[in-house]
């Protein structure tokens, strides 16, 4: 077996990850815990005996302090959904979104458009396990290491060398975390230095756990573009073979009135239409109505209720509806601008369409050549009206 340059220095990065936390650690501590556990006023590192007590304790605490920082992948993966994917998938449950100052950090930290590979990735994924009924036994980034072990080993190999990175950064946020809090009671003039550097950690973790996942699913859409171009190329499938499409209803109070939101037709500007799309692979019916109704009009909506599957026309696609609320327009974006923070509105989406906002009589007149689109409002009015007057008694 020849060296493998790659692989030993994720092996050493690995070790440090475990071995020097706990090495700062044990150096900061070994005075203290030097009376309480070997008797000794202080812990001097002179002789073979106290080496070896001192690297079995780093080892030691190198190990917890790498047990609690994988507690930090909790708060990552938080901020990793305040991305517009997470927010997506938020609305098809019918949740509100996180708060605006997370989806900003969120914005700030992961930059533009950070979910285009994991959907590609996941549609790949979708495709590749819905022949078993496995599309959701296993996520997207799990999948694509476990794809890159077999046919890319290079690939994998700089997936982990950034996961390495990533667990390195983690566990020092945690030493430093306890360097604050110490320095925060005996020298506090240190203390805004630790914290600085405690953010910058914090920081550079996220970026090299970031990186990582994107390098998974770049390389596996690499080798799916090759694939397709040997004429290769997996079927497209879908779970739910009962409808194509999906879209949704909006809704909006305003003024104590309801007013319902209609698109320009993609083929015909002179006429208004629901917002509707195909569902992609690896999308459910009300992932794919949120994501539609954000891309044609900008404007977020949370699903409420299941309307109905309408065919528009005797060979047109079977689309299922939803019921949706309002909840924001796009909302505000953040960029860097010569090193300051600028807020700015959000940029158009390329297939943002002109949209109105109407009260029921003008979008029933709006839509007079649907009757499947005019049925559907008839039905939501019906809905709303219900749940307005659930929320009134309340």
């Amino acid at each position: 077996m020849g060296f493998e340059p790659q692989k030993f220095f994720i092996g050493v990065i690995d070790f440090f990850s475990v071995f020097l936390p706990g090495g700062v650690l044990a150096y900061l501590g070994k005075d203290r815990a030097a009376p309480v556990l070997l008797g000794h006023e202080e812990f001097s590192l002179d002789g073979t005996e106290n080496w070896i007590i001192f690297l079995f304790a780093a080892y030691l605490l190198g190990h917890l302090v790498f047990l609690f920082g994988a507690l930090l992948d909790g708060p990552y993966d938080w901020l990793r959904s305040c991305t517009d994917l997470g927010q997506n998938n938020r609305l098809a449950k019918g949740n509100t979104l996180s708060p605006r100052w997370a989806r900003m950090l969120a914005r700030l930290l992961f930059k533009r458009k950070p979910d285009e590979a994991l959907i590609q990735a996941v549609r790949i994924k979708s495709r590749a396990l819905s022949a078993i009924g496995a599309s959701d036994a296993i996520n997207a980034f799990q999948w694509c290491k476990a794809r890159l072990s077999k046919d890319h080993g290079e690939g994998l190999v700089a997936v982990q060398r950034l996961e390495a990175d990533s667990k390195f950064f983690r566990s020092f946020a945690v030493v430093l975390m306890f360097v604050t809090v110490s320095m925060y009671r005996t020298r506090r003039e240190y203390t805004v230095w630790c914290i600085l550097l405690l953010i910058a950690t914090l920081w550079r973790y996220a970026d090299q756990r970031f990186k990582s996942t994107q390098q998974a699913y770049w390389s596996v859409i690499t080798l799916e573009s090759m694939k397709s171009e040997n004429g290769a190329d997996a079927p497209r499938t879908r779970a739910d073979t009962r409808f194509t499409h999906a879209g949704g209803l909006v809704y909006r109070v305003s003024k104590n009135s309801v007013e319902y939101l209609l698109v320009q037709a993609s083929d015909n500007r002179e006429q208004l239409v629901l917002p509707k799309g195909h569902i992609e692979p690896g999308e459910t019916a009300r992932q794919t109505a949120v994501r539609e109704v954000q891309e044609e009009s900008g404007e977020r909506a949370r699903v409420i209720d299941r309307l109905g599957d309408v065919r528009f026309g005797k060979y047109g696609p079977l689309v299922r509806f939803f019921l949706m609320e309002f909840v924001e327009d796009g909302g505000p974006f953040v960029v860097a601008v010569r090193g300051a923070l600028r807020v700015q509105p959000s940029r158009p989406n390329p297939e943002e369409r002109p949209h109105r906002w109407l009260p029921f009589e003008e979008a029933i007149a709006e839509t007079v050549t649907f009757p499947e689109t005019q049925k559907l409002l008839e039905d939501a009015r019906t809905k709303i009206d219900a749940l307005v007057d659930r929320r009134r008694t309340k």
